[in-house]
Parts: structure tokens; C-alpha cells; sequence
């Protein structure tokens, strides 16, 4: 069943004239509901309105990207960034850039819809049914094997819907005598966990989804200065229009506040992990914020006692849907006791 909402969720959310704990979405770091970061976009919409109707490759530019992807590098600890409209553009034109000529794509179990091209929709043989651990330990091989000029291998930082770790020492593994790009999905990471991706003999790009746990409508992407360069000059770059400029106003002037919720998002978790059952249903990984089941009618006993959560198939229609609970920065510690309990009772 889908409900509609006259209102932004926060701890709360009231629907069909019902009132429910909000414990769902991916605004991890509550960044939204922020009064500081409210009051600076508010400043800076003043300063730059709604939109900038603009290639970003014109003759005349706002400086406020340059000005806010350095800003946005810093923070996720990588050499440059690039800003685009939303997590799925970065992801649709990496991939893109990447398709040439002689090039075959590897794309690790689970990896989000954002990445997917046309050889995504046919995976290969030996990747069918595999789970992520397995598939680490086949993809050194494989690429050996592969006889393309060019190798972009994807993959998300973390799993989801369904939360999984990710290892990625098998980066570290793969053949140094070959062109290999690896691409990472880092939406439901990126603003909660700081671990940076790296390696010594193949390039490394990062996407990202602005619009989880940073709050705002918009996408980046992170590699090397030499790599974003090349991309400004791709014609799908070129040819799209850029994110709202105000948001990234507002992200300059709002990086302590991020810190901030962030610190708070990692004690509501250890706060919240200290209390339920060691033998919990709910599968999670360390200091993150989303918990998962595909226990049948958790998300339903945890609606009657006023706890929304969210349950429905993904990627697609056919696939089995997933209880995933979800614990923000916003969230009380009465919040998380209330939660707790109910789950007991499940």
C-alpha cells in the first residue's frame, strides 16, 4: 500500500489523517530539517534564485561551482569533483564517457540502476546468481581472460536496498597490465561513511547522489583533475543543465553543520545498537544507518504500533520485497527506545 504526505517527513510523518515514527528515506544526516542549513539556503537563494539556465561550458560561468567542487573534494577526501543534476546523470554519464570503442564492462552484484547500460542488462554467464564475496574472487580472472582493449569494472559502496558490505581489496588484485577503470556507486555512503576507495595502478572514478544524506538535489562525480576535465568536454556534459547554484552556496556555507549531524547520526546508531536483541532479524553492517529484513510482516506489525518504515520490491517489480528501517541524525533518543521495543514484540 502507498501513502501521500502534505509535508517533508522529519521524526515525524502524518499521513491519512495517522501519525507514525519516520524511521525511512535516506535523509541519513537530516540535513533538510537543519535550521542552520535552511537559513543558509534561504541566503543564497536570495543570491542566485531557482536555477541556472546554463551549459556549464558557456561563455560566461557561475563561479560557484569551481568554488564549491573544491570544497566538495575536500570533503570526500579525493583529488577534484565535478557536480552534475542528480546521482543518476553522474552514474549514466561516466558511463557513457567510458563506452568506447573495444571496452567491456564488468558490473558487480547489486550495483544500482544509476551505472546500467546495455551490457548491464545481459550479464554475463559467470556473474549469474553470484553473491558480491563470490564475485570478488572471480573478477581478477576474468578481466585477465578478457580480451577488450579498455575495462570499466562498476560497483556500489555498499548494499541496498538490502545493506551489505562491500570489500574492495579486490581492486588491489587485478591485472597492472591492463587499462582498468573501476567505477563506484557511493550514493548510500557518501556523507555517513568517509572511507575512501583508492588505488595505485588503475583509475578510480566515484558517483554520488547529492540528494541522501547531503540533502540536496544534485549529483557529483570524483577521479583525478585529468579524468573531470575530460568529461567537461563530453557532449552529455556539455549539453545538460547543471544543479541548482544556490545549493551549492549553501553547502560552502553549511560543512560544520554536516560534521555536526554526522556525529549525531553515528550516536544514534551505537545508541539504538545497544539496545536491540544480539539475535536481531534485522541484518546491518557497522556504524551505518539503514537495517534490513525479508522477514514477512515486520513492516506491517511495526506500522499498527505507529512505525512507519518502508517495504517494496527493487530494483525491480519482481524482486522480493524488502522491510528497510532507516535511523537519521533527526531521530530522539524516546524515538529509538519506542522502536526498540516495538521491535521486541515482533
Amino acid at each position: 500500500m502507498n501513502y501521500t504526505a502534505q509535508h517533508l517527513p522529519s521524526r515525524i510523518l502524518t499521513t491519512n489523517n495517522q501519525e507514525y515514527l519516520w524511521f525511512s528515506g535516506t535523509s541519513y544526516l537530516g540535513m533538510p530539517h537543519h535550521q542552520g542549513f535552511r537559513e543558509n539556503f534561504i541566503k543564497a537563494f536570495a543570491q542566485y534564485g531557482t536555477s541556472w539556465g546554463s551549459s556549464r561550458n558557456n561563455t560566461v560561468r557561475l563561479e560557484i561551482y569551481e568554488k564549491a567542487e573544491i570544497e566538495l573534494a575536500k570533503f570526500a577526501q579525493m583529488p577534484a569533483a565535478l557536480t552534475v543534476s542528480s546521482g543518476m546523470w553522474a552514474g549514466q554519464l561516466v558511463c557513457n564517457f567510458l563506452q568506447k570503442p573495444d571496452t567491456q564492462f564488468f558490473y558487480a552484484p547489486k550495483t544500482h540502476p544509476a551505472l546500467w547500460n546495455e551490457a548491464s542488462l545481459k550479464p554475463q554467464e559467470w556473474e549469474r546468481g553470484l553473491t558480491y564475496a563470490e564475485w570478488t574472487l572471480k573478477i581478477g580472472e576474468k578481466v585477465k581472460e578478457c580480451p577488450a582493449q579498455n575495462i570499466v569494472i562498476c560497483s556500489d559502496s555498499v548494499g541496498s536496498p538490502y545493506v551489505e558490505d562491500f570489500d574492495f581489496q579486490w581492486i588491489n588484485h587485478l591485472p597492472e597490465d591492463k587499462n582498468i577503470t573501476v567505477v563506484i556507486d557511493a550514493s548510500h555512503s557518501f556523507g555517513v561513511n568517509h572511507s575512501i576507495i583508492q588505488s595505485l595502478n588503475h583509475s578510480i572514478i566515484i558517483t554520488s547522489s547529492l540528494n541522501k544524506a547531503m540533502g540536496m538535489t544534485g549529483g557529483v562525480i570524483f577521479s583525478d583533475a585529468e579524468t573531470l576535465a575530460e568529461i567537461r568536454k563530453f557532449p552529455m556534459f556539455a549539453g545538460a543543465s547543471p544543479m541548482m547554484p544556490a545549493l551549492l552556496e549553501t553547502f560552502i556555507n553549511s560543512i560544520d553543520y554536516f560534521h555536526e549531524q554526522r556525529q549525531k547520526l553515528m550516536e544514534n546508531i551505537a545508541y539504538f545498537n545497544a539496545q536491540i536483541p544480539k539475535n536481531t532479524f534485522l541484518d546491518s553492517i557497522e556504524n551505518y544507518p539503514a537495517y534490513c529484513t525479508h522477514q514477512s510482516g515486520v513492516h506491517e506489525f511495526l506500522k499498527e504500533n505507529g512505525i512507519m518504515t518502508a517495504c517494496f520490491p527493487y530494483p525491480t517489480a519482481t524482486d522480493l520485497p524488502v522491510t528497510r528501517l532507516v535511523i537519521s541524525a533527526l531521530h530522539l533518543e524516546e524515538d529509538l527506545e519506542k522502536l526498540v521495543e516495538v521491535l521486541k514484540k515482533v
